[in-house]
């Protein structure tokens, strides 16, 4: 006995049209979002983007961190001389976060949680843009 195809009846192609345009709809909505962050904080300006505002703030937060901080400067200056930094072949502020998980805390909790209650307090300022 045949089976029959559910293509060869034109509601089932449509329908099936139908829920693939749905699914794409759906995941391609989320992703048109996107904001901006613009931290302004010791006569600097960093700026951090993600589709959420926290993040983006949060992202601004550990820009700053890491180009600007005077903990991070001295940390990563303490940490490129050691043998550890040596060892990773003496990587920029940037990547040496990735390279040693003592910087990474510093920069993303320790560093980051100040720079967000300094916003709290406001003693720094964030412009937000959301698109």
């Amino acid at each position: 006995m045949p089976v029959k195809s559910p293509f060869r009846n034109g509601s089932g192609f449509a329908l099936s049209l139908l829920f693939l345009l749905a699914a794409v709809l759906a995941c391609s909505s989320g992703s048109a979002k996107k904001c901006t962050a613009t931290l302004t904080l010791d006569g600097g300006t960093f700026v951090g983007e993600d589709v959420a505002e926290e993040k983006a703030t949060r992202n601004a937060c550990n820009k700053y961190c890491r180009e600007a901080d005077p903990g991070y400067q001295a940390i990563y200056g303490e940490w490129l001389d050691s043998p550890a930094g040596k060892a990773a072949g003496r990587p920029s502020k940037e990547e040496a976060i990735f390279k040693d998980k003592d910087l990474m805390d510093y920069v993303t909790v320790t560093c980051a949680n100040e720079c967000l209650a300094r916003i709290t307090y406001g003693r720094a300022k964030v412009e937000m843009k959301c698109d």
